[in-house]
């Protein structure tokens, strides 16, 4: 049976049941802020294929927007230091139980996340690398693009030349995007808590 998440109400649920399981506090305070929330991660869930934080701004690159995956890199300590992360999805328990008000939450995802990695002259993909080989010696440098010389004979850029690596099998999480390399997909998801039965190979 499949265990792929088609429907809001589908994601509502897992979000409750992970939180449930890591120890967080679901916002119990501001029904509508949350059914609001939910509704933007699961669209973008089904538009990038992972469920980016609708508060912030999203490229659709899994990995430019890994920080921003909910639960988010920021979500804890967001909670421990104002009692609630940037959204409001997640709150403390002095924040659920009233004793402690709910409050606005500054952004702290750095701006070179949310601008520079969506620029298009950011000089290529900044997670991804290449190894590039001098035609004329034989150096490899690895990098996004190959130096504008050879370090080694002092050859031009355009005297390298990309090495295809060998291609490994990559699994995608269904419901947070998140890739794992391997003959077989994780047991559980890393990022979410996923079960392998959410995992899909990815062509």
């Amino acid at each position: 049976m499949s265990c792929e998440i088609k429907t809001v109400g589908q994601f509502l649920e897992f979000i409750k049941e992970n939180a449930r399981q890591k120890g967080y506090l679901l916002n119990n305070i501001d029904k509508e802020r949350v059914d609001m929330l939910i509704d933007g991660l699961f669209t973008n869930l089904m538009r990038y294929g992972h469920a980016s934080c609708p508060c912030r701004l999203s490229c659709g690159d899994y990995q430019k927007d890994e920080d921003i995956i909910c639960p988010c890199v920021y979500m804890e300590s967001d909670v421990e230091k104002y009692g609630s992360c940037f959204c409001g999805l997640y709150i403390s328990q002095e924040v659920s139980n009233k004793i402690k008000p709910f409050t606005p939450v500054p952004e702290n995802r750095p701006k070179n996340r949310t601008y520079a990695m969506l620029s298009k002259n950011s000089g290529g993909d900044l997670n991804e690398a290449f190894v590039w080989k001098c035609a004329v010696c034989g150096y490899e440098h690895k990098g996004a693009n190959p130096p504008e010389k050879c370090p080694k004979c002092s050859a031009a850029k355009i005297m390298f030349k990309k090495i295809d690596s060998p291609k490994e099998t990559v699994w995608k999480c269904g419901l947070c995007g998140h890739e794992h390399k391997g003959a077989n997909p994780p047991d559980t998801c890393p990022k979410c808590g996923a079960q392998k039965e959410m995992f899909s190979q990815k062509t």
